[in-house]
């Protein structure tokens, strides 16, 4: 395959991508295997090392880029290996990155290659995966084929390890996952979706109800006010058994009847996982997960249970630190219900006097209330446990119904240059890196600006954050990662703000290169508007990771620059 002459420590991805699948993962963890020193500026680093995010260590070395095309070109992020960086580098995208294959449809209730037809009904293919020279870097892509050709498809993807699902809009036609689906310009196979017939297939069939009462007559309470929707998963790994299916409900006259059309790998799973859903967000009704063993029963009853009649309106008033009206804030309900269902509310917020009205269920105990004030400001993400009572001709009662929020930490800092003096203007982004199991969502990226003497000022909430320094110029961007917490002080009580050491922006380093490709089949040719962005490969609590240290975007002749750290000391004047 032609390549576009790259410099030695390039290597395009056909060379990276050509190893097998086992050799890759190798590759992608042999980054930074030993432990680095910690570090708080360059300073602390011998010769020739900076500091990075995961400590001291080499800024030319053990390196990675992504390229992407511009939109025009169906060019995906295609991944090099830049083992040592030069003033220079170049890259060459030989072409688009596909998953391709076929759909068919077996003719027999087995598996027999020989006896399918060409499956042309439109499916949707979905992957989800992630690079393998690039840590952490997700990747996801969708494409919906209405109209095959003789049953073969082709998709645009990113270099990366998938899986990938093909689900028919025939609910009838259950879907099919291929797994560790390697893409690269030389690897993987076709992949050969082959659904199962009629005669293959397990349907599971019966009815969701609220609650059947015994009799005699026994009586089948539906669920009317809501449009439910039915899927069965393997619990084990997650993927999709069937498609999700309609009941009857959410009208009068529903019945609750449903078919369920799931893969022949029902039948030998261990159990299955049949999950009842809302069909809108806003519903006031309860999702629940129903475990279910083969051989399954002709006719199924699954039951949301007794979760109780709508309490509307309920009201509370959210506070801030100081006891003030917060508004602007979202307020969120979660917990278990009546049926052992779990309810969430939709997310609702509060008005210029902090009040906020939501309809909820009757809890089977408590809610968790979360409240979400704007990101950076003093007030912090609160939860506190709620419960909600009604009674006849009374309007219904929050406990608590005056929340006062907690106080964010004031986290401060300074930001220099390599010179000492202070570094103004600075952008500094908190990134959340590991959202908390308690916390329904995740929190909001907080950007501040440094003022004058380089200081910068954050109101973050507990947890781990990325603090990421982005100058502009010839500065190069930088990183540090942070625990915030409350601190225990001498008095008994808690320190509400934390001051971190210096950070001093390491020297910048111009590299530039030419992005080329072979995308209109005339050989090399500039690739404009692509984006480069390079990337320490390292291990950051004994994980795997990958720490963005510039980017760029190629020009109307395919050549980009990047500003990346370097130790090195600006070069006198002659």
């Amino acid at each position: 395959m032609p390549v576009n002459a790259p410099s030695p420590s390039t290597r395009p991805p056909a060379a990276v991508f050509s190893a097998a699948l086992g050799a890759l993962a190798l590759a992608a963890c042999s980054f930074g295997t030993a432990a680095p020193p910690s570090c708080v500026t360059d300073s602390d680093c011998s010769s020739g090392t900076i500091c990075f995010v995961d400590g001291c260590a080499d800024p030319t070395r053990e390196l990675a880029v992504e390229v992407t095309g511009s939109s025009l070109t169906g060019i995906f992020p295609q991944d090099f290996e830049v083992k040592e960086l030069g003033a220079s580098q170049d890259f060459f995208l030989p072409g688009p990155i596909t998953i391709g294959g076929s759909f068919q449809l077996e003719r027999t209730a087995g598996v027999d290659p020989t006896q399918r037809d060409i499956y042309d009904s439109e499916v949707l293919v979905r992957a989800t995966g992630e690079s393998v020279l690039l840590p952490g870097v997700t990747r996801s892509y969708q494409s919906r084929f209405a109209k095959t050709d003789r049953g073969t498809f082709s998709m645009g993807v990113g270099q990366g390890r998938y899986s990938v699902t093909a689900l028919p809009t025939d609910p009838g036609v259950p879907p099919m996952t291929f797994t560790n689906v390697l893409a690269g310009l030389d690897a993987g196979g076709a992949l050969n979706f082959a659904f199962a017939s009629d005669q293959g297939v397990v349907k599971l069939s019966g009815r969701l109800l609220r609650k059947r009462l015994a009799g005699p007559p026994p009586t089948d309470l539906v669920v009317t006010q809501a449009e439910m929707e039915l899927q069965a998963f393997d619990p084990a790994t997650g993927e999709p058994l069937s498609q999700r299916g309609a009941t009857s409900s959410g009208h009068a006259g529903a019945t609750g009847d449903f078919i369920l059309v799931m893969s022949p790998l029902a039948r030998s799973l261990p159990v299955i996982e049949v999950v009842a859903t809302p069909r809108s967000l806003d519903a006031l009704v309860p999702t629940r997960r129903f475990a279910l063993r083969p051989p399954f029963a002709a006719n199924v009853t699954l039951e949301l249970g007794d979760f109780g009649e709508v309490i509307p309106e309920v009201r509370g008033v959210v506070l801030g630190v100081e006891g003030e009206p917060l508004a602007g804030a979202s307020v969120l309900f979660e917990g278990r219900v009546g049926g052992e269902g779990v309810f969430r509310s939709r997310l609702v917020e509060t008005g210029p006097d902090g009040a906020f009205t939501v309809d909820l269920l009757p809890s089977d105990g408590t809610f968790t209330m979360t409240v979400f004030p704007a990101p950076g400001a003093r007030s912090g993400v609160t939860q506190t446990q709620a419960r909600v009572t009604s009674a006849p001709g009374a309007p219904p009662a929050l406990t608590p119904q005056r929340l006062r929020c907690r106080e964010r930490l004031l986290v401060r800092g300074t930001v220099l240059l390599a010179d000492q003096s202070p570094a103004a203007m600075i952008r500094v982004r908190a990134v959340e890196t590991s959202k908390s199991p308690t916390r329904p969502l995740p929190l909001e990226d907080v950007e501040v600006l440094t003022d004058s003497a380089g200081v910068y000022e954050l109101r973050l909430d507990p947890g781990s954050w990325s603090l990421e320094f982005l100058p502009t110029g010839d500065l190069p961007q930088t990183s540090r990662l942070v625990t915030v917490s409350t601190i225990a002080a001498s008095d008994g009580g808690t320190l509400d703000r934390q001051q971190l050491a210096p950070i001093v922006l390491p020297r910048g380093r111009r590299v530039t290169g030419v992005v080329t490709s072979n995308v209109a089949n005339r050989g090399p040719t500039p690739l404009s508007n692509a984006q480069v962005r390079f990337f320490r490969v390292t291990r950051i609590e004994n994980k795997p990771a990958s720490v963005l240290l510039g980017t760029g975007v190629t020009n109307g002749i395919g050549v980009y620059t990047v500003i990346l750290p370097t130790r090195e000391a600006p070069r006198a004047q002659e």
